[in-house]
């Protein structure tokens, strides 16, 4: 394994190696206009699956890559934008990586409302060399059937170093969300109040938290990357309406990218429906939400089920969250096994998530990380002591 790379001094002057204006949403949902697409790649780059963002020419495994280069260039034409196509790029738009470290590319989900998921229609164009310091874009351009593109647009910066590098890190587990006129008549601490993930939001914006992408994570984990302190993940489970309606305008109103893992035969419609730039679709598995594992952990199905069944589910989950293929999964209940790790793996699977409330930490077994729970019940104050780094 390499070594895990932490680093020394401060980089930036300022509160935050990572902080960044607060960005409109216009780059991800392109707004009806003629847009001039002008941009060009140097090198040929090969991506795809969960090896999306790993130079040709690169090493071994987790060797660093001094730059990575997109051949997908949009050709030099005047076209007519698509305004209502949804662009989601995974992970943080403002991408941080370190100078000689690999830059990780997470890619870009794209979904069109009248034809649904045209994430196979992405080009990337742009150029990120991790040896030298500086910001770089990265751009994802989409094609309907019509040929009209909408695009949304990554910075990546290469930096000398974080102030701190993340020790742990939590990965937020939240259920609902509701406000004060639509209350549930039994509410118990997976629900929380809309307001409440407002201001968790807010905090995390105004404290510039980072919000690293699964591959990052994965990475991380494998301890072949450096991630800031200030490093925190959000999850929802279940795809509940509540969260849908009242929790995803909460999180694009203070442009904080989150993951909806959803239980994928119920969910169809609502991953077209609801899709936004902040909230990446994951797997919560096909159908695997549902007894019958008898008295093995909380009882779920996946105990009785082989290794290919539960890589067949995986398969059909992919078929409705999009793109290229799930790469996290949330187990249903939490229950997980060595099959399940094993199947996971085979389907491309970079991170799968248990119910087990603490942080991550590299070393960790990718395929049964930890998650902290969110209750509603928690204050702000609580919600801090949460996210904050450990010393």
């Amino acid at each position: 394994m390499p070594t895990y790379r932490t680093p020394d001094g401060h980089g930036r002057a300022s509160a935050s190696p990572y902080a960044r204006p607060r960005r409109s949403k216009a780059p991800f949902v392109v707004t009806a206009a003629i847009v001039a697409v002008a941009l060009a790649a140097s090198l040929a780059f090969a991506f795809g699956g969960k090896d999306a963002g790993r130079d040709s020419s690169a090493g071994s495994a987790g060797e660093p890559l001094s730059s990575t280069s997109f051949s997908n260039a949009v050709p030099e034409e005047t076209v007519v934008a698509a305004d209502d196509v949804v662009m989601t790029v995974a992970g943080d738009v403002d991408t941080y990586v370190l100078k000689g470290e690999e830059y990780l590319e997470a890619g870009c989900h794209a979904v069109d409302p009248d034809a649904g998921d045209i994430t196979d229609s992405v080009e990337i164009s742009g150029s990120v060399n991790t040896n030298a310091l500086g910001d770089y874009e990265v751009t994802y351009t989409a094609v309907t059937s019509d040929g009209a593109k909408a695009q949304a647009k990554r910075n990546v910066h290469v930096v000398n170093s974080f102030e701190g590098a993340a020790q742990d890190i939590p990965v937020l587990m939240y259920h609902y969300v509701y406000t004060a006129d639509d209350a549930p008549e039994e509410l118990n601490g997976n629900y929380v109040l809309d307001t409440k993930l407002a201001e968790q939001c807010a905090y995390l914006r105004d404290n510039d938290y980072y919000f690293p992408s699964f591959q990052e994570l994965r990475a991380w984990v494998d301890g072949e990357h450096t991630l800031p302190a200030k490093s925190v993940i959000l999850t929802f489970d279940d795809g509940e309406m509540g969260f849908l309606e009242h929790g995803i305008p909460v999180l694009e109103e203070y442009e904080v990218p989150a993951t909806s893992f959803v239980v994928a035969k119920d969910a169809a419609q609502n991953v077209i429906d609801f899709a936004s730039p902040f909230v990446q679709f994951e797997s919560h598995s096909y159908n695997m939400h549902r007894a019958g594992g008898g008295n093995v952990g909380k009882g779920g199905v996946i105990h009785a089920l082989d290794q290919q069944e539960i890589y067949d589910d995986i398969m059909a989950s992919n078929e409705v969250t999009g793109g290229d293929g799930a790469v996290a999964l949330a187990y249903p209940f939490g229950d997980n096994n060595e099959t399940a790790w094993a199947a996971l793996e085979d389907a491309g699977i970079l991170c799968a998530f248990t119910v087990k409330n603490d942080r991550i930490r590299v070393g960790d077994n990718p395929m049964a990380l930890n998650r902290v729970r969110l209750s509603g019940e928690y204050d702000l104050g609580s919600f801090k002591g949460l996210v904050e780094p450990s010393a």
